[in-house]
């Protein structure tokens, strides 16, 4: 196959992965970046029941079967922790996204290489195929052809 045929499969692929990547990416970071916002906030507001601590009579925070705590303190200490995980969470959902793109580009580049050595005719199976028809065509001697096969073959090939 053609260098253009070989770039046409890199493009097609390059197209779904990248929009697929792009997407996960988009989805993922969002969320993290929602998750560490609404901790920010979280954490923001837990002074509020130290400030005003009669809001508790009328909010049932922390309620099991609608008994509320009526204490401040244990109201933001609760706040504080869930602002702190919602936080780390979304920094982790961050980092994830970080990381998605890292592997992305590793496994494109990967792939890119594999169609380079698969389709544009550079590996070794290719080389010696032109090779051999080079001398059925009578362009190329046996002795060229042999001496060709072993540089191809040889263990300083690179490839």
């Amino acid at each position: 196959m053609s260098d253009v045929g070989s770039g046409l499969i890199k493009l097609a692929y390059r197209g779904v992965a990248g929009f697929v990547v792009l997407l996960l990416m988009f989805v993922v970071g969002v969320t993290g970046t929602a998750l560490s916002f609404a901790g920010g906030i979280i954490i923001a507001t837990s002074w509020i029941p130290l400030a005003y601590p009669e809001i508790l009579s009328e909010v049932h925070i922390l309620g099991i079967f609608g008994q509320g705590t009526t204490s401040p303190l244990i109201v933001t200490a609760f706040l504080l922790i869930a602002g702190i995980l919602f936080m780390a969470i979304g920094f982790l959902f961050l980092v994830f996204t970080y990381f998605i793109g890292k592997g992305a580009i590793q496994i494109d580049k990967q792939l890119s290489s594999t169609v380079d050595r698969t389709f544009s005719g550079t590996d070794r199976i290719s080389k010696l195929e032109r090779l051999a028809a080079l001398r059925e065509r009578g362009i190329i001697t046996e002795t060229e052809f042999e001496r060709e096969k072993e540089r191809i073959l040889g263990p300083n090939d690179e490839e």
